[in-house]
């Protein structure tokens, strides 16, 4: 009887062991990712297909194009669309270092940005967290290689899709 609980133990240890050690291995995208990056390319992302499909909001709109001749109401452009804008505008100038510890730097004109950061969905998506604010942020990996990065950041303004280079 103490032989079957002693080779019971043993099993259930190598097994905890197996299973951990498998959870533990990171994706390979962490490895590429890890350098310092130069934005090429920065857009906004618009879907319109979510507006478009919402009646209220499509005769909504053709009213406020009526009133003034411009999308968008009296000023033709929101404050979220100007956000927006500024934010690509930022995004245009800030290179990007990832390091291999899960932190990294965004170097905003001004401001960097530090951040922690995980890699999630089998290696399609990076969440970060900002160490100042304790903000969370979502990257969408779209294309990725040694030498380019292709993301989607997802801002409380909106969407913004960005190609990177790899400096070093």
């Amino acid at each position: 009887m103490n032989r079957n609980r002693i080779f019971t133990i043993f099993a259930i240890a190598i097994t905890v062991m197996v299973a951990t050690s498998c959870a533990i291995t990171s994706h390979p995208n962490e490895k590429i990712i890890v350098g310092l990056w130069t934005p090429v390319k920065v857009e906004k992302i618009v879907d319109s297909s979510a507006l478009l499909a919402s009646p209220a909001m499509a005769g909504n709109k053709e009213q406020q194009q009526s009133k003034t001749g411009k999308p968008g109401g009296e000023g033709g452009v929101s404050r979220k669309d100007e956000a927006l804008d500024r934010l690509v505008q930022s995004e245009r100038r800030a290179t990007m270092e990832i390091f291999a510890n899960k932190t990294a730097v965004k170097n905003f004109p001004g401001k960097p940005l530090h951040a922690t950061w995980k890699m999630k969905g089998k290696g399609t998506k990076i969440v970060a967290k900002n160490v100042e604010n304790k903000m969370k942020f979502t990257i969408e990996i779209l294309e990725i290689s040694k030498v380019q990065i292709v993301v989607i950041e997802h801002a409380p303004v909106g969407d913004v899709k960005i190609t990177y280079e790899r400096l070093q």
